[in-house]
């Protein structure tokens, strides 16, 4: 089962922007979840959703570790 997190978190985790950072893009409408924009702060997401800032796909990072 995907756990939902709040979309400007999902946009931290991804790299995209800070969590405020990334408020300011949602609220200008530069978001779109699943094909629709989004200018409501805490929507929540999944990773199952498909989010796209400025039309282009994000994803979480893959975190790599080094020993």
């Amino acid at each position: 089962m995907s756990e939902e997190i709040r979309l400007q978190a999902y946009m931290a985790n991804c790299g995209v922007a800070s969590r405020r950072k990334s408020e300011e893009i949602i609220t200008s409408g530069r978001v779109k979840v699943n094909g629709v924009v989004v200018k409501e702060l805490g929507t929540k997401v999944t990773d199952k959703d498909v989010v796209t800032v400025d039309d282009k796909i994000i994803e979480k990072e893959e975190h790599v570790y080094y020993v």
